[in-house]
C-alpha cells in the first residue's frame, strides 16, 4: 500500500469514527497510538481490521480501502424503504459531497455532538417528569 493510499484509508477511518486525530482513532480502533504510528511507517494497515470495521460499521470495503463508491454498504436502498425526496436534504447532501474529507469529518462530528446533546436533553426531561410523578402524593 502506498503512503498516499494509506493516509487516505486512515482519513476515511477518521470519518467513519468521527475523530480528528491519530490518538482518537487509535482509541476507537482499540490499539495503541504507537501501533498506528507503526502502520504509517510500514505503509500498511491490517486487512482483517478493515474487513471487521466494514462489517461492524456498515461501511463499504471498496470505499474504505480505495475511496470508491458510496461510504455505506448497500447503497442501493430498495424503493419501498427509501424516504420521499426532500429538496432541502438534497441540497445539503450536494453541498456536503462537494467538501473536502476533513470538512466532512468536522460536519459529521458537529452533527453527532448535536444529536448527543439533544438525546441528553430528552433524557433529562424524561427524568424530570418521572421525578415530578414520584413526588406527587398518592
Amino acid at each position: 500500500m502506498q503512503k498516499k493510499s494509506l493516509d487516505a484509508v486512515l482519513e476515511r477511518l477518521m470519518t467513519v469514527f468521527a475523530v480528528d486525530s491519530d490518538s482518537e482513532l487509535a482509541r476507537k480502533l482499540d490499539v495503541n497510538r504507537q501501533t498506528l504510528g507503526s502502520w504509517r511507517s510500514r505503509q500498511s494497515i491490517p486487512y482483517a481490521l478493515c474487513v471487521n470495521i466494514s462489517e461492524a460499521e456498515g461501511v463499504s470495503l471498496d470505499w474504505l480501502l480505495a475511496g470508491e463508491g458510496e461510504m455505506l454498504r448497500g447503497g442501493s436502498i430498495s424503493p419501498t424503504s427509501k424516504p420521499a425526496a426532500n429538496p432541502q436534504e438534497d441540497a445539503i447532501l450536494a453541498l456536503f459531497r462537494s467538501l473536502e474529507e476533513t470538512d466532512r469529518r468536522e460536519i459529521q462530528s458537529a452533527a453527532e455532538e448535536k444529536k448527543r446533546i439533544r438525546d441528553i436533553e430528552q433524557r433529562l426531561e424524561d427524568l424530570t417528569e418521572a421525578l415530578a410523578v414520584a413526588r406527587r402524593p398518592a
